[in-house]
């Protein structure tokens, strides 16, 4: 997981209904439909489970402690997907306890390691590299119509990029996957639809529907996009260059947040319903 920065988040709340707007231009659809779709349900069935437990936002200190609006954007998110969701005032293991005096039934809880959104009755955990990875996939796949038989390049198989491949299989797509880390390719050398690239150029050369989830910028750049090209990045930083976003913004998924906590939201929903 990577450690956001207060500059990754400004300004999340305000466009928040204008960003949906966006999506639902651009993909058909927004926020609740695609986290709906990463969660293998309908939007209006599964928000009516978000209705039915209140969710505690515990602000963490540990590694390098608080982000400044970060619990505050979350709470905003969940609350515009229909989720009654409350920050605590006091933070760590006496904010936990907190929001369970207060009623909660979920507790959302973030370090500089993990950012988890769990349900209290049934111990169900929703993982946000994850269920981020799933969230972009099905965004991805909304914006091509269709991913059977489509290659698609992954770039970065962290948790991200994996929760995303599995994703994208499941939508049909054969995979060409790349990251620096021989480790992080080691599960795939052998894995159906799946094929490991020697470098990331190599990758995108053999299609044009990118999924970017590596932490560095710029890796793929504007020779690397023609007007058919589609790109999910969730990656933080950015990593498609200024140049290719000015050219194929239209083209390009990505925020900071927004798909990957209505993820988290819908897909804890789904596991517990």
């Amino acid at each position: 997981m990577t450690r956001l920065a207060k500059t990754d988040i400004d300004g999340i709340i305000p466009r928040l209904p204008d960003y949906n707007e966006e999506l639902l231009k651009k993909l058909g659809g927004g926020l609740a439909d695609i986290a709906a779709k990463a969660a293998g349900g309908t939007a209006s069935a599964l928000q009516k489970g978000i209705r039915q437990k209140k969710i505690g936002i515990v602000p963490i200190t540990s590694g390098l402690g608080i982000i400044e609006g970060f619990s505050e954007t979350i709470r905003e998110i969940m609350a515009f997907l229909g989720a009654d969701a409350f920050v605590t005032k006091e933070s760590d293991v006496a904010g936990i306890g907190e929001a369970m005096k207060r009623g909660a039934g979920r507790l959302f809880l973030a370090d500089d390691q993990t950012c988890s959104l769990m349900d209290l009755e049934t111990g169900t955990i929703a993982d946000n590299s994850v269920c981020t990875g799933r969230g972009f996939a099905a965004a991805l796949s909304m914006k091509a119509k269709d991913l059977t038989n489509r290659r698609v390049a992954v770039l970065g198989a962290g948790p991200v990029g994996r929760g995303a491949i599995r994703a994208l299989l499941s939508c049909g797509a054969d995979i060409v996957v790349y990251d620096t880390n021989p480790r992080c390719l080691a599960p795939f050398h052998e894995a159906a639809g799946v094929t490991v690239a020697h470098s990331a150029s190599e990758a995108l050369q053999s299609c044009n529907i990118y999924f970017e989830a590596t932490t560095s910028g710029n890796t793929i750049d504007s020779c690397d996009m023609d007007g058919d090209t589609l790109v999910a990045a969730p990656g933080v930083p950015l990593g498609v260059s200024r140049e290719a976003v000015l050219l194929h913004e239209e083209n390009i998924i990505h925020d900071t947040l927004e798909i990957g906590v209505a993820s988290m939201l819908f897909s804890l929903v789904a596991m517990t319903s």
